[in-house]
């Protein structure tokens, strides 16, 4: 009977997709996993996947702090005032890397050598670390360390080595060069200290293992800004690597900055603002030649919006004076990745640092008459489909908040950057520190560590119903498989039930909302059924609808499932 039902239905389909195709072209979705992460509306909608809303509003969710000291300052060479904020973490097969920065000589950063160095440390579950002696590097007559840069052999010398950047090339054909590392090196702004150094910028490093490096270039990465980490990886959608830079104080006419101005315009109506610290995206098919860098995103009209009016003040590139910029509100850095769970999704965690005023204050008894107020740092969420356009996270809440007053992660927070699956959950690592990015941190001690906040798989946003419920449709979509999976929340007294539409939007006979089976709970993954049957096979490779009916529901994400293999578990 199911079968018969099925089939008139179908009649049906193929002629509404037919109209519609003449109205809009069906996204093609295939069975890669769809998650709302824009671009939005004015409605508030997934422009993208959604076609209308009803008492349904997209939300961002924020990673859970779990308030693990990880790591924490205690070795002579990781010096003894301020925690190092830059930071990455790898999760090679079964065993996690981390690798960190460490400052001995603060709150000397560039007057000598080596004021900051690079530290590794590994864990079997993520959780627990070990900091082992490699016996790579001596520091004060013993190799009894985790230093892992500079190497004695290192032909350069260099102040730092700072914001280190690490993955796994998978499509190198050199096992030497299997890890990549990205990291900025500063060379040492002494006019008394003579040695070879290499200008300030972003190189890179190979090694075999993740723990033996070397330089691959003296080359910088990056003909432009330098400063703070840079993010990088080889991106299987462009079949290039990327890499997300620091673009500084650009003029509001640069060509660096034209699309970027004029895409946000368009699409959100907010100028974009230039003056301050951005993200820049460049290119390489081979590591060696790069294209030119471009903004792909910064803060904008909305971000300013009731603060005091920033200050006149100006940074500092190799050494020589910056141009001028207004403080207020920039990004330090963009953390840009692939989200690994989805074909055309990527995530970035910007380190957003907040500078909006200068005021006379006393730190440590010692009188400072411009500490740049406040000095603090959380982490926002960006979002975007192709890697070049990026999206806000809905309401622009902190993806990462700052911890209650003076907990070990009160005044910044520092992003790893990727984000790590772990069975179920996505985890984040990141830096946090308990002084402020002014002179506090010059002055204070601080009691930073190393930790770790937690989402669900595909939490970062959910269509949320209301608690009287709502619903959702989105727009035409064509895949590829038999069974339709949910990743959805309802709690106790919510619930989803989802409609098939052909693409005019009339229910297909047999996935109408009535035959539709209420789901109730709160799953990584549950599948949908249909008076009992999940099978949705009929309808693959045709233009459909999908309509979730929703009462006090958070919808994470939904795939297509591709046909079960025969005698498989």
């Amino acid at each position: 009977m199911r079968l018969h039902v099925i089939a008139l239905g179908l009649v049906s389909l193929l002629l509404a997709g037919a109209t519609a195709l003449a109205d809009e072209a069906p996204r093609m979705i295939g069975s890669g996993k769809q998650l709302f992460v824009g671009p939005w509306s004015e409605d508030g909608r997934d422009e993208h996947l959604v076609a209308s809303m009803k008492n349904v509003v997209m939300t961002m969710n924020e990673a859970r702090i779990t308030g693990e000291r990880l790591i924490v300052r205690d070795e002579p060479w990781e010096g003894t005032r301020l925690l190092d904020m830059y930071m990455c973490v790898l999760k090679d097969g079964d065993k996690f890397r981390m690798y960190y920065g460490a400052m001995p000589k603060y709150p000397k950063v560039w007057q000598e050598p080596n004021c900051r160095i690079l530290c590794y440390a590994e864990s079997d579950d993520g959780i627990h670390w070990e900091k082992p002696n490699l016996g790579i590097v001596e520091w004060e007559g013993s190799r009894d360390n985790n230093i892992i840069l500079p190497r004695d052999d290192f032909p350069y010398t260099a102040s730092e080595y700072s914001g280190p950047w690490v993955f796994v090339d998978h499509k190198t054909a050199n096992p030497d060069e299997r890890y990549k590392l990205v990291i900025k090196m500063t060379p040492v702004r002494s006019g008394t200290f003579e040695g070879r150094m290499l200008p300030k910028g972003q190189y890179l490093f190979a090694s075999p293992d993740g723990i033996h490096w070397k330089l691959t270039s003296d080359r910088k990465v990056n003909p432009g800004a330098s400063d703070a980490k840079f993010s990088m990886f080889f991106d299987e959608k462009t079949k290039k690597y990327i890499t997300y830079t620091r673009v500084k104080q650009q003029s509001s006419e640069s060509r660096t900055v034209q699309r970027l101005k004029e895409f946000h315009r368009e699409q959100y109506g907010l100028d974009v603002l230039v003056a301050g610290r951005l993200v820049g995206r460049v290119d390489s098919s081979d590591l060696v030649a790069w294209g030119k860098e471009s903004a792909v995103f910064a803060t904008d009209t909305l971000d300013h919006a009731g603060l005091a009016k920033g200050y006149a003040d100006s940074d500092v590139e190799d050494g020589k004076g910056g141009a001028a910029f207004s403080g207020g509100v920039d990004i330090y850095e963009g953390n840009v990745t692939r989200y690994s769970e989805a074909p055309d999704v990527y995530i970035g965690l910007p380190a957003f640092f907040y500078h909006w005023k200068k005021i006379e204050t006393a730190v440590a008894g010692k009188r400072i008459p411009d500490l740049k107020f406040p000095g603090t740092l959380d982490v926002q969420l960006v979002t975007s489909r192709d890697g070049i356009h990026f999206h806000r996270a809905p309401q622009r809440r902190p993806f990462m908040r700052l911890g209650p007053h003076k907990s070990w992660y009160s005044r910044m927070l520092w992003p790893a950057g990727n984000v790590i699956r772990v069975g179920d959950e996505l985890w984040i690592y990141f830096s946090g520190n308990d002084v402020a990015h002014n002179r506090e941190q010059d002055l204070l001690v601080s009691n930073g560590a190393y930790g770790r906040a937690i989402l669900r798989l595909d939490g970062f946003i959910s269509a949320d119903a209301a608690y009287t419920g709502g619903e959702l449709i989105t727009k035409p979509l064509v895949f590829t498989g038999s069974r339709l999976q949910l990743n959805v929340d309802t709690s106790a007294g919510g619930s989803v039930r989802v409609e098939i539409q052909d693409a005019a939007g009339k229910p297909v006979d047999g996935f109408t909302a009535a035959e539709s089976d209420e789901i109730n709970g709160n799953y990584i993954r549950v599948l949908c059924g249909w008076n009992g049957d999940p099978d949705v096979a009929p309808l693959a490779g045709k233009p459909i609808k999908l309509r979730f009916l929703m009462r006090d529901t958070k919808l994470y994400s939904f795939r297509f499932l591709p046909q079960p293999i025969k005698g498989a578990d």
